[in-house]
């Protein structure tokens, strides 16, 4: 019998009424939310003392760590315990989290459940989140349920539509009136319609027949489900023999699973990484995965409280791992997971699937049973590559510039099967070899049952002095049996990577190209290898870093760009470092490298400006600018280092970019940073544990993270003793709004938050200056004598940005609307308490004719002509370099270093701008890249070709190599 865990842990009962309820108290509350911080762990030491701390200073009700710890764990039962212990084939133990325990919170906290799109949505022309990419819109089982008018309607499943016709619905998704023809009423709140694709059903005296051809109608039109046709006698005619291919006139299976609940479809993005466990420097693997819910849109999944730790191990393999993910999903999406739902108010069944798999490259290569980078065919995704000759020949450098033939699981089952049948045969280690060299297929999942059947055939074939030789039937009678007794009873497939047979992904095509470590720490990395290697030999990188201390930063929201640190850690550089210097390097080397390196710089900062876009206006033409952009970076590569296209994958895997993107939408969405990050917070939890039994502590420590999370922002869990759904006690609810720094411990103070008002400003003190007296006065030649403003020093844009005084800034001139550039020269505040802008003086910028020639961007000089504008007119920042090629600005002039906020007599060489009025516009510029590029003039915002010959860019870096080659070898035997 269930015993109520009150008694359990000897705590008094406490009811769902009690207003710190599931806490005994406030002080127990406070506590807990204490020791549950992400970012601020507590080991028992340090709790002890804190609650003695909080004694001797004479604090009332302090609970004991005993009494925490007891709360603890009667919190945990009360709202569920969802650690599991798991034991891998090889006899490895580890524990995970339950995935149905952390999918059934997200729909019942209101944080979660009300920012999530529960269909795929048609976006149109255009995509930004992950639901209108064609994985969720084509690829993945459809959502499988709707609710019109209070009935739930199933894919699968006839229905009668209000004209009277029947149909079978086999898709359900979002789309804006213009998908079809829509009707009138049935928009949704954010004006999108829900369609259903699927197929005509025609009554006949034979059965009905399916249409072959697939059609959208709006489910608002749905009039009777299956469940009421079945209670007539329209069903007993079935289906006739040529329609039974589409299915069959039965209910679907998750109709009676429900019980009358309303179904929805949870994708999830899978993430596995190793991490050390350690602070130092010595490296204590650990590999975990974490995994995010792909309903909620890209804004909130890049936020840390929506990432959910699943497990991790000091001992088990990756794919020991993922198999234990695989099996906890499987489980949850066969039993469906019965939660509740807080926006509707009712109990709903969830089934989960899973989307993508996010990681670096190596181990998405181990997910996709791939050899790795160094092997001969090293991209996981297609089958191009071959020997290093064949790589360096015509044919095989070509084959680089483009995707080969798309890998499939069916293929990569077939490869290890082959691998193991050489395993048994004479000559096995040769014959493996070459069967992974030849395919770049290796599963480590079974790569140690591999290596004990080929070293067991050396063994039996080596034939000792005087003794015949083993028969080769006797060979491999041991060599099968021998491999039975290592699958331990299971088949071959059974113990082959898990993610093979895994339904609904196909993992060559559900690995997308990450672009934190294909781009960042890849091919920008490369770039900044050779371009440093220039400078140092040039003896110019004194001038490269002054002009990096000296690169204008406002608009460019790019933080690590500090000069004497880059300069001096030049290769210890990370991620963020990588991200904004490829937005700046163009200003910085135009005439310090050759140009063909310039040329990479630039395409490099375009390349990124795109990858990095978060919302894409028209998909066809971005996959376009994408491609092209693509092609040329790899083609000017070829100029500058031919053979690191060969020895350094990561250069190819761009070609598969534009791919995934239509298949999971922009590529900050399947990028690592966010889970990177959170890293951190595992290696915290590694740090304050006291190793025993790291898997389960770890499990455990995350599991009850969530729960405090869960309940202090007012999600639901299903009170056993009091049998129904219920959720924290009003002193609880209040609790966490009124106090941001505890927010900010929880990790959820930037959800909470209220981003700055557009339109308002910093006024400076004791400014107040009459009408008559301001710039806005004389550019409007206007006179109020009577009125009076504060001047201030900086405003909120209309998309949030905060610019200062002499920024730049993308505006609606005030007559005609037109989008332009200014400069802010004066911010008017009224006399009202909220601190509103109310007038804006902006001097304009105009454009130049052409793209620079070296820099390949917009050129700006700023005019003479000065507008006033309201504070709603200004858009948002942006970021302007001055044109010091043109303006020949080769001068320095000394500046005071700065030293713990304190000017010191140290100096630092910066450049000294000439006073010119010529600019370039920043397009590299990741930070409202979107608005950038609909103010630059159309004729101006495509870049040229850098390589307008690749052909023979290409057969002469395939000449080159071959020289290099024959030098080389000239010089080993001379």
């Amino acid at each position: 019998d269930y015993e109520p865990p009150a008694k359990k842990y000897a705590l008094k009962d406490i009811i769902p009424d009690n207003p710190t309820y599931p806490w005994p108290s406030q002080a127990d509350f406070v506590t807990s939310l204490l020791f549950s911080s992400p970012h601020l762990p507590f080991s028992d030491a340090q709790k002890k003392a804190v609650l003695n701390w909080a004694r001797e200073l004479g604090a009332q009700n302090v609970p004991s760590l005993d009494a925490t710890k007891k709360c603890q764990l009667f919190i945990e039962d009360l709202v569920g315990q969802p650690t599991e212990k798991v034991t891998a084939r090889s006899g490895n133990i580890f524990y995970l989290n339950d995935i149905a325990n952390a999918i059934a919170k997200d729909y019942a906290n209101p944080l979660t459940r009300f920012a999530m799109q529960d269909y795929p949505e048609d976006g149109g022309k255009g995509m930004t989140q992950v639901f209108n990419g064609t994985k969720m819109l084509l690829d993945l089982p459809s959502p499988p349920a709707v609710r019109v008018d209070g009935t739930i309607y199933f894919v699968n499943e006839l229905l009668k539509d209000s004209s009277g016709a029947y149909f079978i619905p086999e898709r359900f998704f979002l789309g804006s009136p213009s998908v079809e023809g829509g009707v009138e009423g049935s928009e949704q709140s954010d004006g999108k319609i829900l369609y259903a694709l699927g197929r005509a059903a025609e009554p006949t005296d034979a059965g009905f027949i399916i249409n072959d051809e697939q059609e959208i109608i709006p489910t608002p039109i749905f009039a009777q489900s299956y469940e009421d046709l079945s209670l007539t006698n329209e069903l007993d005619c079935g289906l006739t023999a040529s329609s039974a291919k589409y299915g069959s006139l039965g209910p679907n299976p998750l109709r009676e699973k429900a019980k009358g609940r309303m179904v929805y479809a949870v994708p999830l993005i899978i993430f596995m990484d190793d991490v050390s466990g350690n602070v130092s420097k010595q490296w204590n693997k650990h590999h975990a995965i974490y995994m995010s819910n792909a309903n909620l849109p890209h804004e909130m999944l890049e936020k840390e409280f929506f990432v959910r730790f699943v497990l991790s191990s000091l001992h088990a393999a990756p794919m020991e791992l993922m198999c234990g993910m695989k099996d906890s999903l499987r489980k949850a999406a066969e039993s469906g997971i019965v939660t509740w739902d807080c926006r509707d108010e009712e109990e709903v069944m969830l089934i989960p699937s899973g989307l993508f798999l996010a990681g670096d490259n190596p181990m998405q290569a181990e997910e996709c049973s791939h050899a790795g980078l160094n092997c001969n065919y090293f991209c996981r995704t297609c089958d191009v590559g071959g020997t290093k000759e064949y790589k360096a020949s015509e044919e095989g450098y070509n084959s680089i510039f483009k995707s080969g033939n798309l890998r499939t699981p069916e293929k990569t089952t077939e490869d290890i099967q082959h691998q193991f049948e050489a395993a048994m045969k004479s000559g096995a280690t040769t014959k493996v070899q070459s069967a992974v060299s030849s395919t770049g297929v290796r599963d480590s999942a079974l790569a140690s049952i591999l290596e004990s059947l080929v070293e067991l055939g050396k063994k039996l074939c080596k034939q000792g002095a005087g003794l015949p030789a083993t028969a080769k039937s006797e060979v491999t009678a041991t060599l099968e049996k021998e491999f039975e007794e290592l699958l331990q009873g299971a088949t071959l497939n059974d113990a082959m990577n898990p993610l093979l047979g895994m339904n609904g992904i196909n993992m060559h095509l559900d690995t997308p190209t990450e672009i934190l470590h294909t781009i960042l720490l890849g091919v920008v990395k490369y770039f900044w290898g050779q371009s440093i290697f220039l400078l140092e030999k040039a003896k110019f990188l004194h001038i490269f870093q002054s002009r990096l201390e000296s690169v204008d930063k406002d608009g460019l929201n790019a933080p690590s760009l500090n000069a004497d640190q880059i300069c001096h850690y030049k290769g210890s550089l990370i991620g963020e470092h990588f991200k904004s210097l490829a937005q700046v390097m163009p200003f910085l080397v135009y005439d310090l490298v050759p140009q063909t390196v310039v040329n990479g710089w630039s395409v490099i900062g375009e390349l990124v400006a795109l990858v990095w876009h978060t919302t894409i206006p028209d998909t066809e033409e971005y996959l376009a600018r994408l491609s092209r952009t693509i092609k040329d970076f790899l083609n000017i590569t070829a100029q500058c280092a031919p053979s690191i296209l060969i020895s350094k994958p990561k250069f190819h895997f761009l070609i598969h970019l534009p791919a995934f993107i239509r298949c999971f939408g922009p590529a900050i969405i399947f990028s690592t940073e966010r889970y990177e990050s959170f890293n951190h917070v595992f290696r915290l939890s590694c740090i304050h544990s006291n190793r025993c039994a790291p898997s389960r502590d770890t499990c455990q420590l995350f599991a009850y993270q969530d729960i405090v999370k869960h309940v202090a922002t007012g999600g639901y869990w299903f009170d056993r003793n009091v049998k129904k759904w219920v959720r924290r006690g009003a002193q609880v609810l209040c609790y966490i709004n009124e106090r941001p720094e505890q927010a900010h411990l929880l990790g959820i103070s930037s959800i909470l938050c209220e981003p700055p008002l557009p339109g308002h400003g910093k006024a400076q003190r004791m400014d107040e200056v009459q009408w008559k007296h301001t710039h806005c006065a004389k550019i409007l030649k206007t006179s109020r004598s009577s009125i009076s403003y504060y001047r201030s020093k900086s405003l909120v844009t209309s998309k949030g940005d905060q610019v200062d005084l002499n920024g730049h800034v993308i505006f609606r001139r005030p007559v005609d609307g037109q989008m332009l550039i200014g400069r802010i020269r004066e911010i008017l505040i009224s006399h009202d308490i909220d601190k509103t802008v109310g007038h804006v003086a902006l001097q304009v910028f105009s454009f130049g004719p052409t793209l620079h020639p070296s820099v390949f961007l917009p050129c700006l000089d700023l005019t003479k002509d000065k507008i006033v504008s309201m504070a709603s007119d200004i858009i948002c920042s942006v970021n302007l370099q001055h044109n010091c090629i043109d303006s020949k600005c080769v001068d320095m002039h000394q500046q005071h270093v700065l030293q713990e906020q304190i000017q010191t007599t140290r100096t630092k060489p910066v450049v000294d701008h000439q006073p010119t009025p010529h600019f370039f516009l920043n397009t590299y510029s990741i930070h409202n890249c979107d608005h950038i590029r609909l103010v630059i003039p159309e004729a101006l915002r495509e870049s040229p070709l850098r390589v307008t010959n690749p052909a023979e860019v290409r057969n002469l870096a395939v000449q080159q190599m071959k020289d290099k080659k024959a030098a080389k070898k000239l010089g080993d035997n001379p």
